[in-house]
């Protein structure tokens, strides 16, 4: 949908003010990563009508990016509302962590990831979990129609905009209450998390920089496993 960019913002400040949600802070990271989104792709909730006690900010969105002709990224807003359970000690900080995540889709499969980050920004709260960097999230049915793939795959951006991934001065957002960070998601096999339950992580990304130093492809839907 599209959207007046000056009313967002005002509205998102509005909330840093009366809520210390720090969605606008991650707004201002988003226009120097990547600059004002083609669209918003689905905004969770109606103007005023979030519920008193959410997971996720009452302003959450999905943002969405075309610049890439092969695919749309696809950016959450609002998912850093709430610290990631067990991330203080984890840690060893007491700020925790709070996450943003992008995800990379087909033009076809734009609605589908984008419900996919919906879900997935609620998963840690609903679940009480703990999220991160070679996460596996079983998914329990296809990631989209037709999809041979079942679950998600977390990492750090390291594909996509470099400055998403440094830590420094662009990759995270670090304030004295407030640490955020961004994580990766893509769609796995199921032969491709008994990899990564069994080997690694790291095994797992040094098959996956082998593949995509020929072809990227972790935005397809449908693409051939890794291993």
């Amino acid at each position: 949908m599209t959207f007046d960019p000056h009313q967002f913002r005002a509205a998102l400040d509005a909330a840093y003010v009366r809520n210390d949600d720090p969605v606008a802070l991650v707004f201002d990271r988003y226009l120097r990563w990547k600059g004002m989104p083609s669209f918003i792709a689905r905004p969770v909730f109606n103007e005023g009508a979030a519920p008193i006690e959410t997971f996720i900010s009452p302003h959450f969105s999905v943002l969405a990016y075309q610049a890439n002709p092969l695919y749309t990224t696809l950016c959450t807003l609002g998912g850093s509302y709430r610290i990631i359970p067990f991330s203080r000690a984890s840690f060893g900080d007491e700020r925790g962590v709070r996450y943003e995540y992008i995800m990379h889709a087909a033009r076809s499969d734009e609605q589908h990831a984008a419900e996919l980050l919906a879900q997935i920004a609620e998963y840690p709260f609903v679940h009480n979990v703990e999220i991160g960097p070679g996460y596996v999230m079983p998914v329990g049915e296809p990631v989209a129609p037709g999809s041979p793939m079942e679950y998600l795959y977390f990492t750090y951006p390291y594909l996509d905009d470099g400055r998403l991934y440094e830590s420094d001065p662009w990759g995270e957002i670090e304030q004295a209450k407030v640490l955020i960070q961004v994580l990766w998601v893509f769609p796995i096999y199921r032969s491709e998390a008994l990899f990564i339950r069994r080997f690694g992580m790291e095994a797992f990304e040094e098959e996956l920089q082998r593949r995509h130093s020929r072809v990227y492809d972790a935005y397809d839907l449908m693409r051939l496993p890794v291993v």
